[in-house]
């Protein structure tokens, strides 16, 4: 047994080496998004853009502990639609390109701390 676990942790050792050399690629990249969020035509790429957008903030509303997290998005009620904040961030994109190849969910929230940043108590 204990030969056994020897061997697979020097296997394993091995095997981190190679995976630490290679970053994975965003599954949904920023650019991808955008792509999928300025094609008007598709519906379907219009539903992605929507939904996956939408998750990302109601995710970040429900997971943010209170007492342990300050946030860092404060949207003010106001009577800016979905499509609104989705033409907002496609253009702050087009000026931050670093973002491109990085997890759209991340660039999503970045770009929302930055915009709609919370006032300091």
């Amino acid at each position: 047994m204990n030969k056994l676990l020897a061997a697979t942790c020097i296997a394993l050792a091995g095997m981190s080496s190679a995976i630490a050399q290679s970053v994975p690629k965003a599954a949904t990249s920023t650019e991808s998004l955008v792509q999928m969020c300025v094609n008007k035509k598709d519906g379907a790429a219009q539903n992605f853009c929507h939904g996956f957008s939408q998750g990302v903030y109601e995710t970040y509303l429900i997971s943010r502990h209170p007492k342990r997290a300050r946030p860092f998005v404060c949207i003010d009620k106001s009577s800016a639609t979905r499509q609104d904040y989705i033409d907002a961030f496609v253009v702050w994109t087009g000026t931050n390109p670093q973002y491109n190849q990085l997890s759209a969910a991340d660039t999503i929230l970045r770009y929302l701390g930055e915009t709609y940043p919370c006032k300091k108590k």
